[in-house]
């Protein structure tokens, strides 16, 4: 049985890890793994530089797991900015769509960030993708900001942000 992240409930058989600071004897073989992951996702035009990326201080990752392996389903990858963080990017794996993984990465994001004293979480999302955009309205947040080209030509971006101070 699968519940929504608002419970606080991991999906069956799906272990999370939260990294706030990658050790550097680690960071390589995770920027790979993270890597392979979204060259599966995302058009190569929006794909980031793990190896440079998880050098930052103020950038972490949330992954979801298969339980017992170390098959990656998932991730989210944040910037903390003092009272704010920006989630960068979310992505789960086809076959898991739609079972509570993403849900339960921004609810850990969302947790974790408010045991350090964050109040909100801001994130970009192309509206053309509808849903990323239903995952996220049904998290809580809510559009701020509408930006039309911020992905390129015809690609109009939303703004939108989570309060997560109770």
């Amino acid at each position: 049985m699968t519940t929504t992240a608002h419970a606080g409930i991991i999906p069956v058989g799906i272990v999370l890890q939260v990294i706030t600071a990658c050790p550097p004897k680690d960071r390589e073989v995770l920027a790979a793994k993270v890597a392979k992951l979204e060259k599966k996702i995302f058009p190569s035009s929006e794909a980031f530089d793990y190896s440079i990326e998880l050098k930052k201080k103020n950038i972490g990752l949330v992954l979801a797991a298969r339980e017992g392996s170390q098959e990656l389903v998932g991730y989210l990858v944040f910037q903390r900015l003092k009272s704010q963080a920006w989630l960068h990017k979310l992505a789960t794996i086809e076959q898991e769509r739609g079972k509570g993984i993403a849900r339960c990465l921004i609810h850990s994001l969302c947790q974790q960030m408010k045991k350090g004293g964050c109040r909100t979480i801001v994130l970009w999302v192309d509206e053309a993708r509808n849903p990323a955009r239903a995952l996220y309205a049904s998290c809580g947040f809510q559009q701020i900001e509408r930006l039309p080209d911020y992905y390129g030509p015809g690609r109009t971006a939303l703004k939108m942000e989570v309060d997560i101070v109770e």
